[in-house]
């Protein structure tokens, strides 16, 4: 630290701790948050929050989303293979078990800013929208689904977010603190029944 008691530019650990307060910070106020504040709170130069990062958009995105290894997994081909290998019954409990084991590892803070964020501006959720319906979700639906994978995905695009909003965001106590697996096998039928199961006559 300086006598100011401030981070000097350069600094090894000043990058890292505009990452952690800024992970805080979203998670605390949303995507409007002040980057004055997340300054402030890494003990750094405002200037020095832009020298790494030139917008709120590549803050963001750093802090909530990079620098995780498990978050690949979600986008690894392999995943899609494996739950097309696994027992046709036992597929939704897979999907269940992914998001579970990837969010535990990146913690509450990352989702809850993931939300946060989502809820007060459009293109956030835009992005959410693409990158995991689009991206993790449709991939795996439409390597198992019967029919109507668009419906389907969003199904399950809508329960995955729903728990992950229960478990991290709101902390209700039985689901915060249950165990994956008690999770998995009490919520994988639901999304087996939206990936493989019959959702009636369409429209």
């Amino acid at each position: 630290m300086t006598p100011r008691g401030r981070r000097p530019a350069g600094s090894p650990d000043a990058r890292e701790a505009i990452l952690a307060a800024a992970r805080t910070a979203f998670a605390r106020d949303g995507y409007t948050t002040s980057l004055r504040g997340i300054a402030r709170d890494a003990g750094v130069d405002p200037a020095l929050v832009h020298h790494y990062f030139p917008d709120r958009a590549a803050l963001f995105s750093q802090a909530v989303v990079g620098g995780v290894d498990s978050i690949d997994v979600t986008l690894d081909p392999a995943v899609i293979e494996q739950v097309r290998q696994a027992e046709p019954s036992r597929q939704g409990e897979m999907i269940i078990r992914l998001f579970l084991t990837t969010w535990d590892r990146m913690g509450r803070e990352r989702f809850t800013a993931v939300v946060r964020a989502a809820m007060s501006d459009e293109s956030v959720i835009a992005g959410i929208r693409d990158v995991l319906v689009g991206v993790v979700i449709a991939p795996v639906v439409a390597a198992v689904a019967p029919d109507r994978v668009e419906l389907r995905t969003q199904l399950i695009a809508s329960q995955v977010i729903g728990l992950g909003m229960v478990r991290w965001v709101a902390q209700m106590s039985a689901v915060r603190d249950a165990d994956r697996e008690a999770l998995v096998r009490a919520v994988g039928p639901v999304v087996q029944r939206y990936l493989t199961g019959d959702l009636g006559p369409e429209a």
